[in-house]
């Protein structure tokens, strides 16, 4: 590979200003829901197809804002919880461990239940 070829990292805005939906997809009515990856549209009908034209076979595809998802993970999980002596967990974080990005609690809306096919 020669230094053309190579992509740098940059921490420049998205150009595209819309939402950003996770996709969840079902394969059968026997499967569970499983998170498949997002994709970037400006309402949720548009997602939809976006979704739906990557996941043709599904059966069900829910949609949700990525803004409107409650994130944990180990890492902030542990940074604002840790172990009592008793081995529950308490919180001693300001935000129970939520990566919420900028909204405050009073800007959370509760997501919505998913769009079906």
């Amino acid at each position: 590979m020669d230094d053309t070829d190579r992509r740098t990292r940059t921490d420049a805005p998205r150009a595209d200003d819309a939402p950003e939906w996770e996709v969840f997809r079902r394969g059968t009515t026997e499967e569970p829901l499983r998170h498949v990856g997002s994709v970037t549209a400006p309402t949720s009908e548009v997602a939809h197809e976006h979704a739906d034209t990557l996941f043709p076979d599904a059966v069900a595809l829910w949609l949700c804002r990525s803004d409107l998802v409650e994130r944990f993970d180990e890492r902030t999980l542990g940074a604002a919880y840790s172990h009592d002596s008793d081995g529950t967990m308490s919180e001693t974080g300001t935000d129970g461990g939520r990566d919420r990005g900028d909204a405050s609690d009073g800007d959370r809306a509760a997501p919505p239940g998913g769009v079906e096919p």
